[in-house]
């Protein structure tokens, strides 16, 4: 049997409102949590000094870099290699479209990756890789040693591992993106799975802060 026209204007109506009334609340909660100041992790973090993608005296991609050098912008901050099958370039877009959120704040904010995988990934090849999600985000690598004292400050976790691929080595390893204040401390990590808007408005909630 069907409903009588208003039986059906009344429920649409319920339901459009229903819409309206949890986008508000939604809304209202995202910007609460957008005013409450993230918190400093002092159990993770601390400088890198390694040679990176930048150019050095002879033009080539190789300078000795510091992750200080970035001091005054807000950083996303990421650890993976340029052989990744698939995390490092679903991570790195992902920086990429928060950098794009930004707007005319892009230019506050510096990309950086790290890659474990001193063997294969020079500074050269590094760079290429990096650019093709943002020509502004900015490499570093270096040997098994200095990757190790790098990624021991931020507990990144990683290991080699044999494959039938082509790629050969494989690495499993964890995938933050670690997001650092103006200066250089870890305000907050973001998981592969935490949502784009969320990661945008905590990178606005630092440039924000004085």
């Amino acid at each position: 049997m069907s409903l009588p026209v208003m039986s059906l204007r009344a429920i649409l109506l319920r339901i459009i409102w229903g819409v309206v009334f949890t986008s508000l609340c939604g809304h209202a909660l995202l910007s609460q949590a957008a005013t409450k100041p993230l918190p400093v992790n002092t159990r993770l973090g601390g400088d890198i000094e390694l040679p990176s993608t930048l150019a050095g005296a002879d033009g080539q991609p190789g300078k000795i870099a510091r992750l200080s050098d970035f001091r005054g912008k807000v950083v996303l901050l990421n650890f993976g290699y340029t052989s990744c099958p698939d995390i490092c370039p679903m991570v790195l877009a992902r920086m990429a479209q928060i950098v794009k959120r930004l707007g005319d704040q892009a230019n506050q904010v510096q990309g950086v990756f790290v890659s474990f995988d001193s063997k294969r990934d020079s500074a050269e090849r590094l760079k290429e890789y990096i650019a093709y999600f943002n020509r502004h985000f900015v490499g570093f690598t270096g040997t098994e040693e200095q990757i190790a004292a790098a990624t021991r400050q931020y507990a990144v976790i990683y290991k080699a591992q044999q494959s039938d691929s082509a790629a050969g080595v494989l690495y499993s390893h964890s995938d933050y993106i670690y997001l650092l204040d103006r200066e250089g401390r870890v305000r907050a990590l973001f998981a592969t799975d935490t949502p784009l808007q969320q990661m945008v408005q905590d990178v606005r909630s630092l440039l924000a802060e004085k």
